[in-house]
């Protein structure tokens, strides 16, 4: 289930000085983004915990399952120890960016965690970890969890450390992300799903809104939002090098 944030939306009012207030916030934190790893569970599993209510957060079995077997499919978008404002959740779980220099340290500020479905919209069993995935990590007939054929990337959570929200970095790493998965030509479509009051800002960055979801996690009340890749003439999807 994506977890989204509302103040990732524009504000009223004057629209380029806020983007370029935004965009300065933006910068000051020198962002860098990268696919994530097992190595990162600790780091994504205190980021949901510090942005979404305690029945809306992924579970930590979720973020090592998603990260062991589609890790491809999940980005971070991180800051250094030099940019890091205050106190960020991930402090105590901060990586080293060079052997040569332990000092310099980096800290998971936003993320997208995702899987693969055969499904157009995402469902409920699509959101679950199948009880035997260690021992059977991509069954051919999966129908719960990743589905390694899929088509689809399904985008579970969309993550932003409280500290800096409102800053774009949600919009930022989506982008990324979006760019990303289409250059690879793994899937022909993304697709979230998202509470009314957010639809605009995943319009924004190119979704559509396919109507109500059937997914009745956290009590229901979702909506589809599907981004197509176009199609290109080296293949379905798949952008030229």
């Amino acid at each position: 289930m994506p977890r989204d944030l509302e103040s990732e939306k524009d504000d009223p009012g004057d629209k380029l000085m806020h983007d370029m207030q935004k965009g300065r916030q933006r910068d000051e934190l020198h962002p860098l983004v990268q696919t994530l790893n097992p190595s990162y569970t600790d780091d994504c599993v205190k980021l949901e915990n510090a942005a979404f209510p305690e029945g809306q957060r992924g579970s930590r079995e979720k973020f090592i399952y998603r990260l062991t077997i589609c890790g491809e499919l999940c980005l971070g978008l991180f800051t250094t120890s030099e940019s890091a404002p205050g106190h960020v959740a991930t402090q105590s779980t901060e990586h080293i960016v060079e052997s040569g220099a332990p000092a310099r340290k980096e800290f998971l500020l936003a993320m997208v965690s995702a899987t693969k479905t055969r499904n157009e919209f995402i469902s409920d069993d699509d959101m679950n970890v199948p009880p035997d995935w260690r021992d059977q990590p991509y069954p051919s007939n999966a129908t719960v969890g990743h589905q390694e054929d899929g088509r689809t990337i399904a985008i579970h959570s969309l993550a932003v450390e409280p500290e800096v929200q409102g800053r774009g970095l949600g919009k930022t790493l989506l982008k990324a992300y979006i760019q990303r998965m289409q250059n690879s030509g793994i899937a022909d479509r993304i697709s979230i799903l998202t509470y009314e009051r957010l639809v605009s800002f995943y319009e924004s960055v190119g979704f559509v809104n396919r109507g109500p979801s059937e997914v009745q996690y956290g009590g229901g009340g979702w909506v589809n939002m599907v981004l197509d890749f176009p199609e290109t003439p080296n293949g379905p999807n798949k952008v030229g090098e």
